[in-house]
């Protein structure tokens, strides 16, 4: 018998993931994070960062270890609505690709690059990550914020990814950790999570590791930040605590899931990937 908590879970298609980030990205996008649909980053427990500007922390540690220059290429593998393409290509002067399995996603994405003046820059495109538009060899850099969780074949994935890096180029990856199993009520906790935002099974850290290696990517560095991001899970929660679904709205399971955030944070098994990759 398995410890996955997902074993009882379908993994969800492309067409899946697609139709709950569309039928979520405004209200999310809107009423949570102003379209930063990752975790936050706070340095201390006195860090006294608003959510907002904790998911920029993020992304800003994610620049800076994609060492990204004016002219850079760089990739965003799940793009959400754009706002860590967009912050980072402003930052650095990179030139960034994003792709996402969500029409909405890419249409707020594209709205955003035309208001902040990047859109010669910044392109965004319906594209999946097992099957990527770019020739071989496009890009100087890439990174993917919590998309790992949402994709069955990661090994597939990250060899698709690896195929469009240059030589030397890195690969950032932030995403949800599972440091261990679960079990009993934990485990259904767990199940319920993944279900609501559609992740066959959170990634752990062999799995990733080995991934990696099979992808034919040096692992740079692997970091478990879980401690930085868990104020997250409240603060999510907070934002959608006025909103009381019907059972019969589409959007039940995901709002009734965000009421267990907390717990789900507050789990000793759950913890944040940041890794750093190369392609030799």
């Amino acid at each position: 018998m398995t410890n996955d908590p997902s074993a009882h879970h379908t993994d969800p298609s492309a067409p899946d993931v697609d139709r709950l980030d569309d039928e979520q990205t405004e209200i999310v996008d809107g009423a949570a994070v102003d379209g930063n649909i990752h975790v936050g980053y706070w340095d201390s427990p006195t860090d006294d960062r608003s959510l907002n500007q904790a998911t920029d922390r993020l992304t800003d540690l994610v620049a800076g270890r994609l060492a990204a220059s004016p002219g850079t290429r760089l990739m965003d593998v799940g793009c959400g609505t754009g706002r860590p393409a967009l912050r980072i290509a402003g930052a650095t002067g990179a030139r960034v690709s994003g792709i996402s399995v969500s029409d909405e996603d890419i249409d707020l994405a594209r709205t955003r690059a035309h208001a902040t003046a990047l859109a010669d820059r910044v392109d965004f495109r319906y594209a999946d990550a097992l099957a990527l538009p770019f020739e071989a060899a496009t890009f100087d850099g890439a990174w993917a914020i919590e998309s790992m969780m949402h994709i069955p074949d990661r090994t597939a994935a990250l060899t698709e990814i690896a195929r469009t890096l240059r030589p030397g180029s890195p690969l950032v990856i932030t995403d949800v950790l599972l440091r261990s199993p679960v079990t009993g009520d934990s485990a259904d906790l767990v199940r319920r999570t993944c279900r609501a935002f559609q992740s066959p099974s959170l990634p752990q850290p062999a799995e990733l590791r080995t991934a990696l290696d099979r992808a034919g990517l040096e692992l740079v560095d692997f970091d478990d930040i879980g401690e930085h991001v868990r104020r997250t899970y409240q603060a999510f929660a907070d934002g959608f605590e006025g909103v009381t679904p019907s059972a019969d709205d589409p959007h039940y399971e995901f709002f009734n899931s965000t009421r267990s955030l907390p717990r789900f944070g507050a789990l000793p098994q759950i913890g944040y990937v940041f890794l750093v990759a190369r392609r030799p």
